[in-house]
Protein backbone atom coordinates (compact mmCIF):
# COMPACT_ATOMS: atom_id res chain seq x y z
CA UNK A 1 0.00 0.00 0.00
CA UNK A 2 2.37 2.57 -1.25
CA UNK A 3 -0.35 5.50 -1.89
CA UNK A 4 -3.50 6.58 -2.66
CA UNK A 5 -5.37 4.70 -5.49
CA UNK A 6 -8.08 7.12 -6.94
CA UNK A 7 -9.30 4.91 -9.35
CA UNK A 8 -9.72 1.83 -7.11
CA UNK A 9 -11.75 4.28 -4.50
CA UNK A 10 -13.73 5.39 -7.46
CA UNK A 11 -14.38 1.37 -8.85
CA UNK A 12 -15.00 0.93 -5.26
CA UNK A 13 -17.65 4.24 -4.81
CA UNK A 14 -19.25 3.38 -8.37
CA UNK A 15 -19.98 -0.63 -7.68
CA UNK A 16 -20.98 0.08 -4.32
CA UNK A 17 -23.95 2.65 -5.82
CA UNK A 18 -24.34 0.30 -8.64
CA UNK A 19 -25.05 -2.46 -5.91
CA UNK A 20 -27.49 -0.28 -4.07
CA UNK A 21 -29.16 0.19 -7.24
CA UNK A 22 -29.27 -3.33 -8.01
CA UNK A 23 -30.93 -4.10 -4.68
CA UNK A 24 -33.61 -0.93 -4.65
CA UNK A 25 -34.94 -2.60 -7.92
CA UNK A 26 -34.75 -5.94 -6.50
CA UNK A 27 -36.65 -5.35 -3.25
CA UNK A 28 -39.24 -3.39 -4.96
CA UNK A 29 -40.30 -6.54 -6.93
CA UNK A 30 -40.11 -8.88 -4.13
CA UNK A 31 -42.13 -6.04 -1.89
CA UNK A 32 -44.15 -5.12 -4.63
CA UNK A 33 -47.71 -4.23 -3.56
CA UNK A 34 -47.31 -5.49 0.04
CA UNK A 35 -44.99 -2.22 0.50
CA UNK A 36 -47.35 -0.23 -1.71
CA UNK A 37 -50.49 -1.20 0.32
CA UNK A 38 -48.16 -0.42 3.74
CA UNK A 39 -47.55 2.85 2.75
CA UNK A 40 -51.41 3.63 1.51
CA UNK A 41 -53.07 1.45 3.76
CA UNK A 42 -51.62 1.27 6.91
CA UNK A 43 -50.48 5.11 7.79
CA UNK A 44 -53.56 6.32 8.90
CA UNK A 45 -52.31 7.55 12.52
CA UNK A 46 -48.59 9.25 13.30
CA UNK A 47 -47.25 6.40 14.82
CA UNK A 48 -48.44 3.72 12.19
CA UNK A 49 -47.35 6.40 9.76
CA UNK A 50 -43.63 6.31 11.25
CA UNK A 51 -43.42 2.90 11.38
CA UNK A 52 -44.72 2.47 8.07
CA UNK A 53 -42.23 4.68 6.67
CA UNK A 54 -39.33 2.71 8.90
CA UNK A 55 -40.75 -0.53 7.46
CA UNK A 56 -40.29 0.48 3.83
CA UNK A 57 -37.05 2.32 4.08
CA UNK A 58 -36.02 -0.95 5.45
CA UNK A 59 -37.54 -2.79 2.68
CA UNK A 60 -35.75 -0.65 -0.02
CA UNK A 61 -32.87 0.50 1.75
CA UNK A 62 -33.66 3.89 0.48
CA UNK A 63 -34.68 6.90 2.28
CA UNK A 64 -35.05 8.72 -0.96
CA UNK A 65 -37.03 6.13 -3.11
CA UNK A 66 -39.48 6.22 -0.09
CA UNK A 67 -39.74 9.87 0.25
CA UNK A 68 -40.60 10.06 -3.70
CA UNK A 69 -43.21 7.45 -3.51
CA UNK A 70 -44.45 9.27 -0.62
CA UNK A 71 -44.95 12.94 -3.15
CA UNK A 72 -46.34 10.25 -5.70
CA UNK A 73 -49.31 9.12 -3.05
CA UNK A 74 -49.69 12.91 -2.09
CA UNK A 75 -50.28 14.62 -5.18
CA UNK A 76 -52.47 12.15 -6.45
CA UNK A 77 -54.59 12.37 -2.87
CA UNK A 78 -53.98 8.84 -1.60
CA UNK A 79 -52.32 10.21 1.23
CA UNK A 80 -52.82 13.18 3.54
CA UNK A 81 -50.17 15.81 5.06
CA UNK A 82 -49.82 14.26 8.61
CA UNK A 83 -49.71 10.60 7.50
CA UNK A 84 -46.95 11.61 4.61
CA UNK A 85 -44.77 13.38 7.25
CA UNK A 86 -44.90 10.67 9.41
CA UNK A 87 -43.74 8.08 6.51
CA UNK A 88 -40.86 10.57 6.05
CA UNK A 89 -39.74 11.05 9.30
CA UNK A 90 -39.34 7.14 9.99
CA UNK A 91 -37.54 6.84 6.93
CA UNK A 92 -34.79 8.90 8.10
CA UNK A 93 -34.59 6.14 11.31
CA UNK A 94 -34.98 2.91 8.61
CA UNK A 95 -32.43 4.12 6.32
CA UNK A 96 -29.67 3.92 9.27
CA UNK A 97 -30.26 0.08 8.60
CA UNK A 98 -27.77 0.17 6.11
CA UNK A 99 -25.10 0.85 8.27
CA UNK A 100 -25.94 -1.38 10.49
CA UNK A 101 -25.71 -4.20 8.38
CA UNK A 102 -22.32 -2.79 7.16
CA UNK A 103 -20.77 -2.37 10.42
CA UNK A 104 -21.80 -5.74 11.55
CA UNK A 105 -20.39 -7.40 8.11
CA UNK A 106 -18.40 -5.04 6.04
CA UNK A 107 -16.00 -4.77 8.55
CA UNK A 108 -15.42 -7.96 10.92
CA UNK A 109 -15.67 -10.97 8.06
CA UNK A 110 -12.86 -10.99 5.14
CA UNK A 111 -15.43 -9.41 2.37
CA UNK A 112 -13.73 -11.28 -0.46
CA UNK A 113 -14.85 -14.73 1.28
CA UNK A 114 -18.24 -13.54 1.63
CA UNK A 115 -18.85 -11.22 -1.45
CA UNK A 116 -17.39 -13.61 -4.39
CA UNK A 117 -20.26 -16.70 -3.59
CA UNK A 118 -23.04 -14.16 -3.18
CA UNK A 119 -21.49 -12.42 -6.32
CA UNK A 120 -21.77 -15.85 -7.77
CA UNK A 121 -24.91 -17.62 -6.35
CA UNK A 122 -26.81 -14.51 -7.30
CA UNK A 123 -25.96 -13.62 -10.49
CA UNK A 124 -26.41 -17.48 -11.84
CA UNK A 125 -30.29 -17.21 -10.17
CA UNK A 126 -31.11 -13.86 -11.56
CA UNK A 127 -30.02 -14.77 -14.83
CA UNK A 128 -31.70 -18.40 -15.21
CA UNK A 129 -35.05 -17.79 -12.90
CA UNK A 130 -37.73 -16.25 -13.52
CA UNK A 131 -40.37 -13.99 -11.58
CA UNK A 132 -39.54 -13.63 -7.72
CA UNK A 133 -36.78 -16.19 -7.73
CA UNK A 134 -35.05 -13.76 -10.29
CA UNK A 135 -35.65 -10.99 -7.86
CA UNK A 136 -33.96 -12.97 -5.17
CA UNK A 137 -31.18 -13.94 -7.10
CA UNK A 138 -30.92 -10.05 -7.91
CA UNK A 139 -30.60 -8.86 -4.73
CA UNK A 140 -28.36 -11.57 -3.81
CA UNK A 141 -26.37 -10.26 -6.64
CA UNK A 142 -26.54 -6.72 -5.27
CA UNK A 143 -25.08 -7.54 -1.71
CA UNK A 144 -22.39 -9.23 -3.31
CA UNK A 145 -21.44 -6.36 -5.01
CA UNK A 146 -22.15 -3.90 -2.44
CA UNK A 147 -19.65 -5.64 0.07
CA UNK A 148 -17.28 -6.17 -3.32
CA UNK A 149 -16.97 -2.43 -3.54
CA UNK A 150 -16.87 -1.58 -0.26
CA UNK A 151 -13.87 -4.06 -0.38
CA UNK A 152 -12.17 -1.83 -2.66
CA UNK A 153 -12.78 1.88 -0.91
CA UNK A 154 -11.44 -0.01 2.08
CA UNK A 155 -8.32 -0.96 0.72
CA UNK A 156 -8.25 2.03 -1.38
CA UNK A 157 -8.89 4.64 1.77
CA UNK A 158 -6.34 2.34 4.19
CA UNK A 159 -3.46 2.93 1.78
CA UNK A 160 -3.94 6.74 2.86
CA UNK A 161 -2.27 6.23 6.15
CA UNK A 162 1.27 5.98 4.33
CA UNK A 163 0.60 9.23 2.44
CA UNK A 164 -1.36 11.46 4.02
CA UNK A 165 -0.40 13.38 8.08
CA UNK A 166 -3.16 12.34 9.92
CA UNK A 167 -2.47 15.03 12.27
CA UNK A 168 -3.06 17.70 9.67
CA UNK A 169 -7.20 16.20 9.36
CA UNK A 170 -7.37 17.06 12.89
CA UNK A 171 -7.21 20.32 11.79
CA UNK A 172 -10.21 20.54 10.26
CA UNK A 173 -13.29 22.02 11.80
CA UNK A 174 -16.46 20.11 12.36
CA UNK A 175 -18.10 22.32 10.50
CA UNK A 176 -16.28 21.51 7.19
CA UNK A 177 -16.78 17.87 7.67
CA UNK A 178 -20.83 18.97 8.24
CA UNK A 179 -20.67 20.73 5.16
CA UNK A 180 -18.81 17.75 3.49
CA UNK A 181 -21.30 15.65 3.99
CA UNK A 182 -24.05 17.59 3.16
CA UNK A 183 -22.43 17.71 -1.05
CA UNK A 184 -21.21 14.69 -0.98
CA UNK A 185 -24.48 13.23 -0.11
CA UNK A 186 -26.38 15.62 -2.31
CA UNK A 187 -24.02 14.68 -5.14
CA UNK A 188 -24.01 11.10 -5.16
CA UNK A 189 -27.67 11.63 -4.01
CA UNK A 190 -27.34 8.87 -0.92
CA UNK A 191 -27.06 8.91 2.15
CA UNK A 192 -25.47 5.75 2.55
CA UNK A 193 -22.84 5.81 0.49
CA UNK A 194 -21.70 8.75 2.46
CA UNK A 195 -21.80 6.42 5.52
CA UNK A 196 -20.30 3.80 3.82
CA UNK A 197 -17.36 6.10 2.90
CA UNK A 198 -17.49 7.48 6.62
CA UNK A 199 -17.13 3.94 8.05
CA UNK A 200 -14.58 3.12 5.83
CA UNK A 201 -12.32 6.03 6.88
CA UNK A 202 -13.14 5.44 10.56
CA UNK A 203 -12.01 1.99 10.29
CA UNK A 204 -8.31 3.10 8.51
CA UNK A 205 -8.09 5.74 11.55
CA UNK A 206 -8.06 8.57 9.01
CA UNK A 207 -10.94 9.90 10.72
CA UNK A 208 -12.04 10.56 14.72
CA UNK A 209 -15.50 9.77 15.91
CA UNK A 210 -16.43 13.22 16.33
CA UNK A 211 -15.07 14.16 13.04
CA UNK A 212 -17.16 11.28 11.47
CA UNK A 213 -20.46 12.28 13.78
CA UNK A 214 -20.43 15.38 11.75
CA UNK A 215 -20.39 14.10 8.15
CA UNK A 216 -22.79 11.56 9.15
CA UNK A 217 -25.16 14.52 9.90
CA UNK A 218 -24.31 16.17 6.93
CA UNK A 219 -25.04 13.45 4.95
CA UNK A 220 -28.66 13.76 6.35
CA UNK A 221 -29.18 16.99 5.50
CA UNK A 222 -27.41 16.51 1.97
CA UNK A 223 -29.97 13.62 0.91
CA UNK A 224 -33.10 15.58 1.06
CA UNK A 225 -32.47 17.55 -2.28
CA UNK A 226 -33.61 13.81 -3.90
CA UNK A 227 -37.09 14.91 -3.18
CA UNK A 228 -36.39 18.56 -3.34
CA UNK A 229 -35.97 18.02 -6.94
CA UNK A 230 -38.86 15.57 -7.71
CA UNK A 231 -40.75 18.55 -5.56
CA UNK A 232 -40.06 21.38 -7.85
CA UNK A 233 -42.30 20.85 -10.60
CA UNK A 234 -45.13 19.04 -8.65
CA UNK A 235 -48.16 20.44 -7.55
CA UNK A 236 -48.30 22.04 -3.74
CA UNK A 237 -48.98 19.19 -2.07
CA UNK A 238 -45.79 17.81 -3.44
CA UNK A 239 -44.05 21.19 -2.53
CA UNK A 240 -45.40 20.78 1.26
CA UNK A 241 -43.68 17.31 1.49
CA UNK A 242 -40.62 18.00 0.40
CA UNK A 243 -40.59 21.74 2.82
CA UNK A 244 -40.84 19.23 5.48
CA UNK A 245 -38.40 16.24 4.97
CA UNK A 246 -35.68 19.16 4.35
CA UNK A 247 -37.25 21.54 7.39
CA UNK A 248 -37.49 18.20 9.45
CA UNK A 249 -33.74 17.10 8.52
CA UNK A 250 -32.35 20.82 8.96
CA UNK A 251 -34.04 20.97 12.68
CA UNK A 252 -32.69 17.66 13.40
CA UNK A 253 -29.24 18.04 12.28
CA UNK A 254 -28.87 21.38 13.72
CA UNK A 255 -29.51 19.92 17.18
CA UNK A 256 -27.71 16.43 16.37
CA UNK A 257 -24.70 18.84 15.39
CA UNK A 258 -24.66 21.06 18.71
CA UNK A 259 -25.40 17.98 20.80
CA UNK A 260 -22.76 15.82 18.72
CA UNK A 261 -20.53 14.85 21.82
CA UNK A 262 -22.91 14.40 24.71
CA UNK A 263 -24.44 11.85 22.97
CA UNK A 264 -21.20 10.56 21.93
CA UNK A 265 -20.36 10.30 25.09
CA UNK A 266 -24.03 8.65 25.96
CA UNK A 267 -23.19 6.11 23.79
CA UNK A 268 -19.48 5.26 25.31
CA UNK A 269 -21.32 5.32 28.80
CA UNK A 270 -23.60 2.72 27.11
CA UNK A 271 -20.86 0.37 26.59
CA UNK A 272 -20.44 0.59 22.92
CA UNK A 273 -16.52 0.85 22.76
CA UNK A 274 -15.96 0.22 18.91
CA UNK A 275 -15.76 3.42 16.78
CA UNK A 276 -17.46 2.02 13.95
CA UNK A 277 -21.28 0.53 16.18
CA UNK A 278 -20.72 4.11 17.68
CA UNK A 279 -20.70 5.82 14.64
CA UNK A 280 -23.66 3.79 13.51
CA UNK A 281 -25.97 4.40 16.47
CA UNK A 282 -25.00 8.25 16.58
CA UNK A 283 -26.75 7.95 13.27
CA UNK A 284 -29.55 6.05 14.37
CA UNK A 285 -30.08 7.92 17.69
CA UNK A 286 -29.99 11.43 16.95
CA UNK A 287 -32.86 11.00 13.71
CA UNK A 288 -34.56 8.84 16.77
CA UNK A 289 -34.48 11.90 18.94
CA UNK A 290 -35.93 13.70 15.40
CA UNK A 291 -39.07 12.19 15.13
CA UNK A 292 -39.56 12.28 19.50
CA UNK A 293 -39.47 15.89 19.16
CA UNK A 294 -41.61 16.20 15.67
CA UNK A 295 -44.25 13.09 16.93
CA UNK A 296 -46.39 15.49 19.39
CA UNK A 297 -46.27 18.53 16.97
CA UNK A 298 -47.39 15.77 13.72
CA UNK A 299 -50.72 18.50 13.19
CA UNK A 300 -49.89 21.54 13.80
CA UNK A 301 -46.63 21.33 11.47
CA UNK A 302 -49.05 20.15 8.64
CA UNK A 303 -51.47 22.98 9.52
CA UNK A 304 -48.36 25.13 8.93
CA UNK A 305 -47.28 23.89 5.81
CA UNK A 306 -51.05 23.84 4.41
CA UNK A 307 -50.47 27.71 4.47
CA UNK A 308 -47.53 27.44 1.97
CA UNK A 309 -47.64 27.05 -1.93
CA UNK A 310 -51.05 28.00 -1.72
CA UNK A 311 -51.84 29.16 -5.48
CA UNK A 312 -54.87 28.86 -8.10
CA UNK A 313 -55.29 25.57 -8.90
CA UNK A 314 -54.56 25.15 -12.71
CA UNK A 315 -57.32 24.70 -14.79
CA UNK A 316 -57.82 21.13 -16.19
CA UNK A 317 -59.93 22.11 -18.56
CA UNK A 318 -58.28 23.52 -22.00
CA UNK A 319 -61.59 25.46 -23.45
CA UNK A 320 -64.32 26.59 -21.08
CA UNK A 321 -62.10 28.32 -18.69
CA UNK A 322 -61.65 30.87 -21.38
CA UNK A 323 -65.32 31.78 -22.68
CA UNK A 324 -68.19 33.41 -21.35
CA UNK A 325 -71.28 31.33 -20.51
CA UNK A 326 -73.42 34.53 -21.77
CA UNK A 327 -72.05 33.49 -25.34
CA UNK A 328 -74.56 30.63 -25.64
CA UNK A 329 -73.04 29.95 -28.92
CA UNK A 330 -69.42 30.01 -28.04
CA UNK A 331 -70.01 28.78 -25.22
CA UNK A 332 -71.73 25.47 -26.92
CA UNK A 333 -68.88 24.97 -28.54
CA UNK A 334 -66.22 25.40 -26.21
CA UNK A 335 -68.41 22.81 -23.75
CA UNK A 336 -68.72 20.27 -27.41
CA UNK A 337 -64.61 20.94 -28.04
CA UNK A 338 -63.99 20.33 -24.05
CA UNK A 339 -66.26 16.75 -24.01
CA UNK A 340 -63.91 15.65 -26.87
CA UNK A 341 -60.55 16.41 -24.60
CA UNK A 342 -62.67 14.52 -21.90
CA UNK A 343 -63.04 11.72 -24.19
CA UNK A 344 -59.29 11.89 -25.50
CA UNK A 345 -58.36 11.73 -21.66
CA UNK A 346 -60.17 8.99 -20.49
CA UNK A 347 -58.89 7.21 -23.97
CA UNK A 348 -55.74 7.48 -22.59
CA UNK A 349 -56.37 6.67 -19.16
CA UNK A 350 -58.04 3.46 -20.26
CA UNK A 351 -55.21 2.25 -21.77
CA UNK A 352 -52.76 3.01 -18.74
CA UNK A 353 -55.29 0.57 -17.07
CA UNK A 354 -53.02 -1.70 -17.85
CA UNK A 355 -49.01 -2.46 -17.37
CA UNK A 356 -47.49 -2.40 -19.17
CA UNK A 357 -49.76 0.47 -20.97
CA UNK A 358 -51.90 -0.45 -24.01
CA UNK A 359 -49.98 -0.10 -27.30
CA UNK A 360 -50.98 3.12 -29.02
CA UNK A 361 -53.18 2.38 -31.92
CA UNK A 362 -52.24 3.43 -35.76
CA UNK A 363 -54.96 5.72 -37.22
CA UNK A 364 -56.72 8.74 -35.66
CA UNK A 365 -58.66 8.83 -32.16
CA UNK A 366 -62.16 8.51 -32.55
CA UNK A 367 -62.54 12.05 -31.54
CA UNK A 368 -60.97 15.31 -33.00
CA UNK A 369 -57.69 16.18 -31.42
CA UNK A 370 -54.88 14.26 -30.38
CA UNK A 371 -54.71 11.84 -27.19
CA UNK A 372 -52.84 13.88 -24.10
CA UNK A 373 -48.88 12.70 -23.48
CA UNK A 374 -48.64 9.81 -21.56
CA UNK A 375 -46.24 11.89 -19.23
CA UNK A 376 -48.89 14.42 -18.70
CA UNK A 377 -51.25 11.35 -17.70
CA UNK A 378 -48.57 10.46 -15.08
CA UNK A 379 -49.46 9.32 -11.01
CA UNK A 380 -51.63 6.48 -9.47
CA UNK A 381 -54.67 5.74 -11.80
CA UNK A 382 -56.93 6.90 -8.99
CA UNK A 383 -54.57 9.88 -9.17
CA UNK A 384 -55.47 9.95 -13.51
CA UNK A 385 -58.98 9.66 -12.51
CA UNK A 386 -59.45 12.21 -10.24
CA UNK A 387 -58.38 14.92 -12.08
CA UNK A 388 -59.93 13.28 -15.26
CA UNK A 389 -63.24 14.01 -12.65
CA UNK A 390 -61.62 17.43 -11.52
CA UNK A 391 -62.06 18.10 -15.76
CA UNK A 392 -65.84 16.72 -15.77
CA UNK A 393 -66.36 19.05 -12.63
CA UNK A 394 -65.49 22.30 -14.40
CA UNK A 395 -67.63 20.86 -17.61
CA UNK A 396 -70.69 20.96 -15.29
CA UNK A 397 -70.08 23.76 -13.51
CA UNK A 398 -69.44 25.79 -16.80
CA UNK A 399 -72.83 24.30 -18.68
CA UNK A 400 -74.86 24.78 -15.48
CA UNK A 401 -74.19 28.72 -15.96
CA UNK A 402 -74.74 28.33 -19.52
CA UNK A 403 -78.57 26.44 -18.76
CA UNK A 404 -79.18 29.55 -17.17
CA UNK A 405 -79.18 31.59 -20.22
CA UNK A 406 -82.14 31.74 -23.18
CA UNK A 407 -81.49 28.94 -25.43
CA UNK A 408 -82.90 27.76 -28.66
CA UNK A 409 -84.11 24.23 -28.72
CA UNK A 410 -81.37 22.50 -30.55
CA UNK A 411 -78.75 24.20 -28.39
CA UNK A 412 -80.51 22.85 -25.63
CA UNK A 413 -80.89 19.41 -26.61
CA UNK A 414 -76.96 19.73 -28.08
CA UNK A 415 -76.07 20.62 -24.61
CA UNK A 416 -77.83 17.70 -22.73
CA UNK A 417 -76.11 15.19 -25.44
CA UNK A 418 -72.81 16.58 -24.61
CA UNK A 419 -73.32 15.82 -21.28
CA UNK A 420 -74.35 12.54 -21.39
CA UNK A 421 -71.33 12.18 -23.07
CA UNK A 422 -69.47 13.42 -20.35
CA UNK A 423 -71.16 11.59 -17.47
CA UNK A 424 -70.51 8.33 -20.09
CA UNK A 425 -66.90 8.63 -20.47
CA UNK A 426 -66.24 8.91 -16.98
CA UNK A 427 -67.84 5.83 -16.37
CA UNK A 428 -65.70 4.18 -18.92
CA UNK A 429 -62.93 5.43 -16.70
CA UNK A 430 -64.58 4.48 -13.27
CA UNK A 431 -65.22 0.72 -14.52
CA UNK A 432 -61.54 0.41 -15.09
CA UNK A 433 -60.53 1.97 -12.04
CA UNK A 434 -62.68 -0.51 -9.61
CA UNK A 435 -61.14 -3.17 -11.68
CA UNK A 436 -57.22 -1.51 -11.71
CA UNK A 437 -56.38 -3.57 -9.06
CA UNK A 438 -57.70 -6.62 -10.01
CA UNK A 439 -55.37 -6.51 -13.24
CA UNK A 440 -52.82 -5.50 -10.69
CA UNK A 441 -53.00 -8.52 -8.52
CA UNK A 442 -53.46 -10.58 -11.99
CA UNK A 443 -49.83 -9.25 -13.07
CA UNK A 444 -48.87 -10.09 -9.53
CA UNK A 445 -50.13 -13.81 -9.14
CA UNK A 446 -48.10 -16.83 -9.45
CA UNK A 447 -51.26 -18.32 -11.27
CA UNK A 448 -50.20 -18.91 -14.87
CA UNK A 449 -54.64 -19.16 -15.03
CA UNK A 450 -54.51 -15.65 -13.95
CA UNK A 451 -51.49 -14.79 -16.42
CA UNK A 452 -53.12 -15.86 -18.98
CA UNK A 453 -56.80 -13.93 -18.57
CA UNK A 454 -54.83 -10.65 -17.71
CA UNK A 455 -53.43 -11.48 -21.63
CA UNK A 456 -56.81 -12.50 -22.51
CA UNK A 457 -58.31 -9.66 -21.25
CA UNK A 458 -55.43 -7.25 -22.21
CA UNK A 459 -55.86 -8.33 -25.90
CA UNK A 460 -59.36 -7.64 -26.23
CA UNK A 461 -58.96 -4.23 -24.63
CA UNK A 462 -56.31 -3.80 -27.55
CA UNK A 463 -58.70 -4.64 -30.04
CA UNK A 464 -61.21 -2.56 -28.86
CA UNK A 465 -58.97 0.36 -29.22
CA UNK A 466 -57.29 -0.60 -32.48
CA UNK A 467 -61.01 -0.93 -34.11
CA UNK A 468 -62.05 2.42 -32.45
CA UNK A 469 -58.71 4.45 -34.19
CA UNK A 470 -59.50 3.16 -37.66
CA UNK A 471 -63.35 4.31 -37.56
CA UNK A 472 -62.16 7.67 -38.81
CA UNK A 473 -60.05 8.18 -41.75
CA UNK A 474 -60.10 11.84 -41.72
CA UNK A 475 -59.72 14.42 -39.06
CA UNK A 476 -63.07 16.00 -40.62
CA UNK A 477 -64.80 12.72 -40.14
CA UNK A 478 -67.75 11.96 -38.22
CA UNK A 479 -68.53 8.34 -36.82
CA UNK A 480 -71.61 6.96 -38.34
CA UNK A 481 -74.55 5.06 -37.24
CA UNK A 482 -73.29 1.67 -38.47
CA UNK A 483 -69.75 2.18 -37.17
CA UNK A 484 -71.57 2.50 -33.65
CA UNK A 485 -73.84 -0.47 -33.78
CA UNK A 486 -70.90 -2.61 -35.31
CA UNK A 487 -68.50 -1.46 -32.75
CA UNK A 488 -71.20 -2.61 -30.05
CA UNK A 489 -71.83 -5.72 -31.52
CA UNK A 490 -67.79 -6.40 -31.97
CA UNK A 491 -67.45 -5.95 -27.80
CA UNK A 492 -70.59 -8.05 -27.18
CA UNK A 493 -69.02 -10.98 -29.43
CA UNK A 494 -65.45 -10.41 -27.34
CA UNK A 495 -67.03 -10.15 -23.75
CA UNK A 496 -69.55 -13.58 -24.57
CA UNK A 497 -66.89 -15.29 -25.67
CA UNK A 498 -64.38 -14.72 -22.55
CA UNK A 499 -67.39 -15.56 -20.55
CA UNK A 500 -67.49 -18.77 -21.81
CA UNK A 501 -64.24 -19.29 -21.52
CA UNK A 502 -64.12 -18.89 -17.95
CA UNK A 503 -66.97 -21.03 -17.45
CA UNK A 504 -65.68 -23.75 -19.62
CA UNK A 505 -62.18 -23.40 -17.09
CA UNK A 506 -64.28 -23.69 -14.46
CA UNK A 507 -65.67 -26.63 -15.42
CA UNK A 508 -62.72 -28.45 -15.80
CA UNK A 509 -61.25 -27.27 -12.75
CA UNK A 510 -58.57 -24.95 -14.08
CA UNK A 511 -59.78 -22.09 -12.02
CA UNK A 512 -59.78 -21.80 -8.41
CA UNK A 513 -63.16 -21.09 -6.64
CA UNK A 514 -61.14 -18.09 -5.18
CA UNK A 515 -60.28 -16.82 -8.94
CA UNK A 516 -63.76 -16.74 -10.66
CA UNK A 517 -65.59 -14.03 -8.82
CA UNK A 518 -62.49 -11.82 -9.63
CA UNK A 519 -62.62 -13.18 -13.39
CA UNK A 520 -66.21 -12.94 -13.64
CA UNK A 521 -66.32 -9.23 -12.87
CA UNK A 522 -63.13 -7.86 -14.62
CA UNK A 523 -65.03 -9.49 -17.96
CA UNK A 524 -68.24 -7.93 -16.65
CA UNK A 525 -66.73 -4.36 -15.93
CA UNK A 526 -64.48 -4.34 -19.58
CA UNK A 527 -67.86 -4.95 -21.47
CA UNK A 528 -69.16 -1.54 -19.17
CA UNK A 529 -66.34 0.39 -19.57
CA UNK A 530 -66.04 -0.32 -23.53
CA UNK A 531 -69.72 0.00 -24.32
CA UNK A 532 -69.87 3.20 -21.89
CA UNK A 533 -67.22 4.61 -24.20
CA UNK A 534 -69.04 3.58 -27.15
CA UNK A 535 -72.11 5.30 -25.73
CA UNK A 536 -69.95 8.84 -25.47
CA UNK A 537 -69.16 8.33 -28.78
CA UNK A 538 -73.03 8.16 -30.19
CA UNK A 539 -73.88 11.14 -28.07
CA UNK A 540 -71.09 13.13 -29.42
CA UNK A 541 -71.75 12.43 -32.96
CA UNK A 542 -75.63 11.70 -33.65
CA UNK A 543 -78.49 13.62 -33.00
CA UNK A 544 -80.86 13.17 -30.49
CA UNK A 545 -83.32 10.40 -32.42
CA UNK A 546 -80.48 7.93 -33.64
CA UNK A 547 -78.48 8.43 -30.29
CA UNK A 548 -82.02 7.10 -28.62
CA UNK A 549 -82.40 4.57 -31.43
CA UNK A 550 -78.98 3.03 -29.76
CA UNK A 551 -79.91 3.25 -26.60
CA UNK A 552 -82.46 0.76 -27.40
CA UNK A 553 -80.89 -1.92 -28.63
CA UNK A 554 -80.46 -4.88 -26.16
CA UNK A 555 -77.45 -5.00 -23.99
CA UNK A 556 -76.70 -1.55 -24.29
CA UNK A 557 -78.58 0.24 -21.17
Amino acid sequence: MSGFDFWQMLAGLGLFLFAMAQLEAALKTLGGRSFRNLLRRHTDRPLKSIAGGIAATAMLQSSSVVGLMVLAFVGAGLMSLPNALGVVFGANLGTTLTGWIVATLGFKVELQNLSLPLVGIGALVFLFGKDKLAATGRSVLGLGLLLMGLGLMKTSVASVRDSVDIAQLAGYAAWQYLLFGTVFAAVVQSSSATMIITLTALNAGLLDLPSAAAIAIGADLGTTTTVLIGAIRGADAKKRVATAHFLFNLITDIIAFVMRLPLLALIAALGVSDPLFALVAFHSLFNFIGIAIFLPFIKPFANFLGGLFVSEQARAGLYVGDVSATVSDAALSAINDETAHLIRRAIGQNMLAFQPPLPMPAGLPPVPGTLPARTDLSGSFDGMYNETKRLEGEILAFAAKLQMEPLEEPESARLNQLLLAVRNAMQSCKALKDIHHNLAEFADSSSRTLNGYLEHFRSIMTSFYNDLFRLRLQADAELSFEDIVEAIQRVHVAHDHMHQQIYADISNRLVRENEISSLLNVNREILNSNIALLMALKEFYLDAEQAKAIGLLPGVS
